[in-house]
């Protein structure tokens, strides 16, 4: 926040609040920071891909070959960041989280006693937070 724009803030809700006000810049924690930009890259790359298979549908656009070697490696950015256990669960989302009629296909995970439960990863927070889940250093050591 520009310094000026705090000052001014400062007066007007001392002013508004007949009382002094001061006001104080919270710095995101390291791991917020992480979590935030691990999201946008997920964000970013689903538009693409979206974006890539809308020009092939509606209008017949093949940029494949074009544009495959770049796909190729932000995925094997993805597997040195965050490892193969990590990483297929990153590649289901982008390449196996929808079946062909459009519903979420759920990852299934058993539990030691043989208990079947269904995990749903509809967001790329979503995503985020069942990595956290299966390794609490996900992004930690980076």
């Amino acid at each position: 926040m520009d310094n000026e724009i705090k000052i001014n803030l400062e007066e007007e809700f001392s002013k508004l609040f007949n009382s002094p006000v001061k006001i104080k810049i919270k710095k995101q924690s390291i791991e917020l920071k992480k979590k935030n930009v691990f999201i946008s890259l997920i964000n970013t790359y689903e538009q693409a891909l979206e974006k890539s298979n809308k020009l092939q549908s509606e209008f017949d656009i093949d940029l494949f070959n074009y544009e495959e070697p770049y796909f190729e490696v932000i995925d094997k950015l993805f597997l040195l960041m965050c490892g193969l256990d990590l990483y297929d669960i990153i590649s289901y989302y982008f390449y196996e989280r929808y079946n062909i009629e459009g519903n979420i296909n759920p990852i299934i995970e058993i539990s030691e006693s043989g208990v079947e439960t269904e995990i749903y990863l509809k967001t790329p927070e979503d995503l985020y937070n069942y990595l956290i889940q299966i390794n609490p250093n996900f992004l930690m050591d980076k």
